[in-house]
């Protein structure tokens, strides 16, 4: 199917090397996508929103399996490997790509936070509180954090966590 039609692959990189990878990758044969959510960051009293990649040390890219282009993805620098089976790189499902595509608001990076507002019903998806659901009561003190009200011995106990930590129940 792929060597027929373009098809969604994902690109494993080495540590932080996701854009100068995108850049290397510019060819009228490769589409390449790196979703990226906006983060705070903090040194001393200086406060500041970035973009980071939401999976570090991977990005997409759509192309045909012909040996050249499959060449140019794995040869270019800055990629640690195609993920596959070993021989052949497996192939993304459109939805995937096509779910992430619609987080991306108007500013350029997928929104962290859609539907996180007080009454959701929200699920941890790891850590100590890993399967445990709560409801979102409030935001936190930092744009990334809620307060999340967990139900424990019959007591409603508050925890705050940060947003990419939950998922919608």
């Amino acid at each position: 199917m792929c060597a027929t039609q373009r098809c969604w692959f994902a690109v494993e990189t080495k540590p932080r090397s996701e854009k100068r990878v995108l850049d290397h990758l510019r060819h009228p044969e490769i589409t390449t996508f790196l979703p990226e959510f906006r983060v705070q960051r903090r040194h001393g009293s200086r406060r500041w929103q970035a973009l980071e990649p939401l999976f570090p040390g991977y990005l997409f890219a759509r192309f045909r399996l012909e040996s050249d282009i499959v060449d140019k993805v794995r040869w270019t620098p800055g990629v640690r490997r195609l993920l596959g089976d070993g021989e052949n790189p497996t192939a993304v499902p459109d939805d995937v790509i096509d779910y992430l595509l619609e987080r991306i608001g108007e500013s350029g990076y997928v929104a962290t936070d859609v539907g996180m507002v007080a009454g959701t019903k929200v699920r941890f998806r790891n850590g100590p509180f890993a399967l445990l659901e709560g409801i979102i009561e409030r935001r936190a003190s930092r744009s990334d954090r809620v307060r999340v009200l967990l139900q424990i011995l019959n007591a409603a106990v508050p925890v705050e966590v940060g947003v990419a930590e939950l998922e919608t129940a």
